[in-house]
């Protein structure tokens, strides 16, 4: 071990981080009968998926790893994990490792459910989706909370419109106790829930909501969401006490939302916000107009604010940093009013941008945008490429900030097939508080058990690291990394592949290690 991973060690074993809930698609959808008759000419063949897990062991001994995974009911349907003699062997310390669940012989063809992952050893973890619709790929995913969180979610950007349709996948992730869901969804600017569903008490939910038994999942999709057509807006998960005598303050739903194109390729996932993760400071690392990484597509962002308390109006001041194509120094400073949620589309201008009227970025603009609101919030950021590729991610609160960031998953030309260079990765790195940052990121794969310390660089505000343009990495890499700042610092993560057509591109939320 090197002297610096050796210094490093010590300091990234933080053991609260023991057991993980995850929310997995798989296959095709279920076939729910919420309101299926008024929503049939909704329903799209959106395409088959498959997800996979994966695990990065962040301690410095060996960790094993049990994944248990249930259907839509709440049923134990099979197992994986490390070691196991036919895949792999205990994760090493610093190692990753990724669970294909198309590959899971236990799992049927058209399984959809969720999944405990549980780790004896601190560990982060990542659930991505991938799928293949009119014979164009789609990926999406994001990092996950650990623990089982609370009885409220947030879920700043649902869409049931022309072009985007959500899928809201709800898992009651107690071992042993039934939930009554809520779902509230309120409309762009609407300070009242345009549909409740269900509206009134069902069986075992004399309070209302829908009885959900413990591990089951409870799925709102194109088939089954009840909002009206031309829905754009957000959605609050919560919890009523249920007959058998659960309080509501007791159950553990947990929230992933993904967003798929209906008519093209665009597919993307995020997280869904507990109660305890609203803030009033709100940073987005990547706001960009126009924008390209070296290897990436072309895109402009957009993000949505959702107020904690949607039926109250909010301030919100946003203060917009950037470059230029040029190379500029760009920075605009604007407040609106957020009545439930608000979209900031940064190829609009004035109000629909959130920026001063007249006002619109510049034509190529690579930027930040750092939120403060009376009231606590929540925001999803949306990249739209020109050519179909759609991704998201969550924006990062105090409490995400960190010296110490993982990134659990990234590449240098990985899987090259027909001459293509597979799969590559950037992250961007962006200081909490706007200042100078000395930043050293350690690499992790295979190759480099004890890690890889890149050199130490300055990063003044923001920066963007390109592992296709790092030396010390060979062709082919599949790894982790591990970012160490002298001051706080969130990170966003991307992969993209040139190897496939439709939408190849991934966002995620570096996690702290603090």
């Amino acid at each position: 071990m090197s002297r610096y991973a050796r210094a490093l060690a010590p300091r990234i074993i933080p053991f609260r981080f023991r057991v993980i809930i995850t929310l997995i698609a798989i296959g095709a959808a279920l076939a729910l009968t919420a309101d299926g008759a008024r929503l049939q000419a909704q329903s799209l063949a959106l395409g088959d998926e498959n997800s996979w897990i994966r695990i990065q062991n962040v301690s410095i001994r060996p960790a094993t790893i049990e994944i248990s995974f249930y259907d839509a009911d709440g049923n134990a349907v099979a197992t994986d994990g490390c070691p196991r003699t036919d895949r792999c062997t205990e994760l090493a310390k610093g190692a990753g490792w990724t669970f294909h669940q198309q590959v899971t012989d236990e799992l049927e063809a058209g399984y959809r459910g969720s999944a405990i992952v549980t780790v004896d050893r601190p560990f982060v973890t990542l659930v991505g989706r991938d799928a293949f619709k009119d014979g164009v790929f789609q990926i999406g995913g994001d990092t996950l909370r650990l623990g089982a969180g609370t009885s409220m979610q947030y879920a700043p950007l649902v869409q049931n419109d022309d072009l985007y349709v959500s899928r809201l996948s709800i898992q009651n992730v107690s071992e042993d106790r039934d939930a009554c869901i809520e779902v509230r969804y309120y409309a762009e600017g609407s300070l009242t829930a345009i549909v409740i569903d269900p509206l009134l008490p069902t069986a075992g939910c004399p309070n209302g909501g829908n009885l959900v038994t413990a591990r089951a999942s409870l799925i709102r999709d194109e088939n089954t969401l009840p909002v009206p057509a031309g829905f754009t807006g957000s959605a609050v998960v919560l919890t009523h006490d249920t007959a058998s005598g659960v309080s509501a303050e007791d159950q553990q739903p947990a929230l992933v939302v993904d967003t798929r194109e209906r008519h093209g390729p665009g597919f993307a996932t995020y997280r869904a916000f507990d109660h305890v993760e609203l803030s009033r400071v709100v940073l987005l690392p990547l706001v960009d107009r126009n924008a390209s990484e070296g290897q990436s597509t072309t895109w402009t962002t957009r993000f949505r604010i959702m107020n904690g308390d949607p039926s109250t109006p909010n301030e919100v001041t946003l203060l917009f940093e950037g470059e230029d194509g040029q190379g500029d120094r760009i920075e605009i400073e604007h407040t609106v009013t957020v009545r439930s949620s608000r979209t900031c589309d940064q190829a609009a201008s004035g109000e629909a941008a959130c920026l001063p009227a007249g006002e619109r970025l510049p034509d190529v603009f690579f930027g930040t945008v750092r939120m403060q609101s009376v009231e606590p919030i929540a925001v999803v950021a949306q990249r739209i490429s020109e050519d179909g590729p759609l991704a998201d991610y969550r924006g990062f609160t105090v409490e995400e900030a960190s010296r110490q960031i993982v990134l659990p998953v990234l590449n240098k030309n990985f899987g090259p097939w027909g001459g293509f260079n597979g799969w590559n990765s950037w992250f961007r790195v962006l200081t909490f508080d706007g200042s100078i940052a000395r930043v050293h990121v350690v690499y992790f794969s295979k190759e480099f058990p004890d890690g890889v310390r890149d050199v130490r660089v300055i990063v003044d505000r923001q920066r963007t690291f390109r592992q296709w343009e790092n030396r010390k990495l060979p062709d082919g890499w599949v790894g982790s990394a591990v970012i160490v700042a002298d001051r706080p610092i969130v990170v966003v993560a991307n992969l993209e592949s040139d190897v496939f057509q439709g939408d190849p591109v991934m966002l995620y939320n570096g996690v702290s290690l603090e």
